[in-house]
């Protein structure tokens, strides 16, 4: 290792006829040609050594005395400039520390995106993985080149060796990592479509884009769109993709037979807690009955685990209204299923799904129709109750029904419908239709087929049991079988206009 020659020719000259003579060297005549040791060159001299780094082992030839000299450590040790750069340690190149440090298969991958054609030093040499340092910068100090093996319509980019040797960086090309490849539905919204090239559903850039279905345009980051939808202030639906994904997964679910029936939105009576010094009205995202059992499912998105910056709430208020919800639940005989939504993707909310419900409906993954549930999740609720007006149901109450929505929130996605030019709907009409349809409804008798009570009116059987009024009308209906339970037996309570009950059980009519 370290200096490699041992003995260098040399000429007698005036200049160095002293220094030699010192040595013990005998002077003959000037310009006569001598063997020296290396060790007796005078420090200054420009004669060529050849050196072994004593870092790397690199053979080094042609060296000028002088500069060696000047480099040589105390030890005697001598560290070509890569080495010496390196921390004056051993030099590796990034070919070497590919295949020291990482499986064959990862190596053989990152060294073959190697652009030999674009990695070109500025003296016009191509530069090789062998060529520079598993450390090393790169061009202004940016990196190297890098192709896309996966997709070859991908400029090669500009990517840092530090990327793969030190910090455990993914080693996929980064448009990889954009949405045009990992969320390719996302990108319909985006104005300029080169930036689906340029960002991650992580991004926090605010981008400017464009609603799908009324053309409103905004600026939003990706991360937000990921997280909970486009959510036009022009015509959004204000439902989460979560939501709207167990939607699509009930309906089916009901489908194959498994439940009667199933409600999103729901609300009861009693489900009201104090919340920043007010009395609030609770729902649950979903709620079906199997088994004489009462679930509610409720989607945790993002914001049950950190602050809402657009509402203020945080997530420690969050946590407060689930505790609320989970005990009044209880309370009254619903056991309360969460899924975990923390992440607005397809196989993200499946998995959590397949996890808590799977077992308790008894259905299998094939079952269920999941590309479906997620297209439902991107829909948007306002256009379809529109849709449905337009297409003949010109009743809010049959449109929810329908929707499995509360009418109110029907009602409000029409009238946003109609002022978007949607829709002919007319809430004031519609509203007189509605009363004079449930003042109708709500005089006429009923009787409760468990307990033989008999009300004058639904709202009479509202109040004594505490249940809501469009249950029990559903009952009377037909379109479930039970509403509400005994608050003593905890019995499910069945409905029956009193009329059609006299008739079917051939009693005769009470004064």
């Amino acid at each position: 290792m370290g200096l490699l020659t041992k003995f260098v020719p040399t000429q007698w000259n005036p200049i160095t006829k002293m220094w030699y003579e010192a040595r013990g060297y005998i002077y003959t005549k000037w310009k006569d040609e001598f063997e020296v040791k290396v060790e007796d060159l005078p420090p200054k001299s420009s004669t060529l050594v050849d050196i072994e780094c004593d870092g790397c082992g690199e053979l080094l030839e042609d060296i000028k005395w002088k500069e060696y000299k000047k480099s040589v450590k105390e030890d005697g040790k001598y560290y070509c400039a890569r080495c010496a750069n390196a921390g004056f340690k051993k030099w590796i190149s990034f070919f070497e520390w590919c295949y020291e440090n990482l499986p064959k298969e990862i190596a053989d991958y990152i060294l073959s995106r190697w652009d030999y054609d674009l990695n070109i030093d500025k003296n016009g040499k191509v530069l090789s993985p062998k060529d520079v340092s598993r450390s090393s910068d790169g061009f202004n100090k940016k990196g190297f080149w890098f192709k896309c093996l996966d997709h070859p319509e991908h400029k090669s980019e500009l990517k840092s060796i530090g990327g793969f040797t030190i910090r455990g960086r993914s080693i996929k090309c980064k448009q990889c990592n954009t949405i045009s490849i990992t969320n390719p539905e996302l990108s319909i919204f985006l104005v300029n479509k080169e930036d689906s090239l340029k960002y991650s559903r992580s991004s926090k850039i605010k981008l400017l884009m464009r609603c799908q279905h009324c053309g409103h345009e905004k600026k939003r980051s990706l991360c937000e769109l990921s997280l909970i939808g486009f959510a036009c202030e022009c015509c959004g639906d204000g439902k989460s993709y979560s939501n709207k994904f167990l939607f699509n997964f009930l309906k089916q679910i009901h489908n194959l037979n498994i439940i009667k029936d199933f409600e999103t939105e729901k609300r009861f009576k009693w489900l009201k807690y104090v919340f920043r010094e007010k009395l609030r009205q609770g729902c649950l995202d979903g709620y079906f009955e199997l088994n004489d059992k009462q679930y509610g499912v409720e989607m945790d998105g993002g914001f049950h685990t950190k602050d809402n910056k657009m509402s203020g709430q945080t997530k420690e208020e969050s946590k407060y209204i689930d505790d609320e919800k989970d005990m009044l639940c209880e309370k009254y005989g619903i056991e309360v299923i969460r899924i975990d939504c923390i992440k607005s993707e397809q196989q993200y909310i499946k998995n959590g799904i397949m996890d808590k419900l799977s077992s308790i409906l008894n259905f299998k993954e094939n079952d269920i129709n999941w590309s479906e549930c997620h297209e439902a999740g991107i829909s948007n609720l306002v256009k379809i109750a529109c849709d449905l007006w337009s297409n003949g149901i010109k009743n809010t109450i049959k449109i929810a029904i329908k929707l499995k929505l509360h009418y109110n929130t029907v009602s409000r996605y029409l009238k946003q419908g109609a002022e978007l030019g949607w829709c002919d709907y007319d809430p004031v009409e519609e509203s007189n239709i509605n009363l004079l349809s449930m003042h109708k409804n709500n005089c006429k008798k009923i009787i409760c087929i468990i307990t033989g009570e008999i009300f004058n009116s639904i709202l009479e059987a509202e109040i004594r049991y505490n249940i809501d009024a469009s249950n029990i009308s559903k009952c009377c209906r037909r379109i479930q079988k039970s509403a509400g339970r005994h608050p003593i037996t905890g019995e499910k309570l069945r409905w029956q206009y009193y009329s059609e009950y006299i008739k079917s059980n051939q009693l005769p009519t009470a004064i």
